[in-house]
């Protein structure tokens, strides 16, 4: 990739996940400029014009406004990077503007509702310790790939009562009841095979490896309908409830919220306000129907 972008982005802990996502979409725009010009193009030889008609050529394949939009930040990213170390004299992404989406994403279950379970799951039980942790740690808005943690990432403060799980953009600290509740299941991971602490085992195998998505959707779905929540939880719903609470309940800076989700300030900043944009479109469509059904 150009002049170590995707070691530039490795350095600044970018997840593994993340590095292969941005490797794919510059890969795909730098295949559509090879493949627009035939003696090729280099960095500095890219206009904003080659840019908006990779993202139109996007688009008339069908992809979302969402995904190409996120192509664009991707692109974006690239390009400031090569302007700051001085790779390009001008910086042909940053006058561009993201696609308009009208279909912005909304909170349709708040944080406090989902919160509001927490004391029943960790004195259920009929729960195991392992179903217990994963919604301990998906109320502190954890990915899907963070989940994946390994057993020397745990540090146990045992006489102060705390634990930290130290993760790669971040570190979650557990204390009280919370830490005995992790360290249950913690303990018992510790007894098995492997060196991750969240386990998946596959299928008519043998074999161990770090959990998978839908295992932790299926604990999550289960709780869910336990608790009879208006809809299945899933790590996007509470990541997304999460973080409209730290800001609108919390009143939390944007940059303590990029800090506590492991995230950069522009990508929280950018969530949050398409957050609220749909929460207002929800809002103005519920009055809408509501002024009709009274006429």
């Amino acid at each position: 990739m150009p002049y170590g972008f995707i070691r530039h982005i490795e350095n600044k802990g970018y997840s593994q996940e993340t590095v292969t996502s941005y490797e794919k979409v510059l890969g795909q725009f730098f295949g559509y400029i090879k493949s627009m010009y035939p003696n090729n193009k280099e960095p500095y030889e890219i206009s904003p014009s080659d840019i908006k008609n990779y993202l139109a050529f996007q688009k008339k394949k069908g992809k979302s406004i969402s995904t190409i939009n996120k192509e664009l930040t991707v692109i974006k990213m690239l390009f400031h990077f090569l302007w700051e170390i001085d790779k390009v004299p001008v910086d042909p992404a940053v006058k561009l503007k993201r696609f308009k989406n009208n279909n912005k994403p909304t909170i349709t279950i708040f944080y406090e509702e989902i919160e509001s379970i927490l004391p029943k799951v960790i004195t259920n039980k009929e729960y195991t310790a392992q179903k217990k942790a994963i919604f301990l740690l998906a109320l502190k808005g954890l990915k899907s790939s963070e989940f994946r943690f390994k057993k020397e990432n745990v540090v146990y403060h045992e006489h102060q009562d705390y634990a930290e799980i130290h993760l790669k953009n971040r570190v979650i600290r557990l204390e009280g009841n919370e830490a005995t509740i992790f360290l249950e299941h913690y303990l018992q991971a510790s007894t098995m095979e492997g060196e991750f602490v969240f386990t998946t085992k596959h299928h008519g195998e043998n074999l161990v490896g770090p959990i998978q998505v839908m295992s932790i959707l299926n604990h999550l779905k289960s709780i869910s309908e336990d608790y009879r929540l208006p809809e299945h939880l899933t790590l996007v719903t509470i990541r997304k409830a999460l973080a409209y609470h730290l800001y609108t309940k919390k009143r939390y800076s944007i940059q303590y919220i990029a800090k506590e989700l492991g995230v950069e300030e522009n990508t929280i900043s950018l969530y949050l306000k398409n957050i609220m944009e749909g929460i207002l479109l929800q809002k103005l469509k519920e009055k809408e129907t509501d002024t009709s059904i009274g006429n």
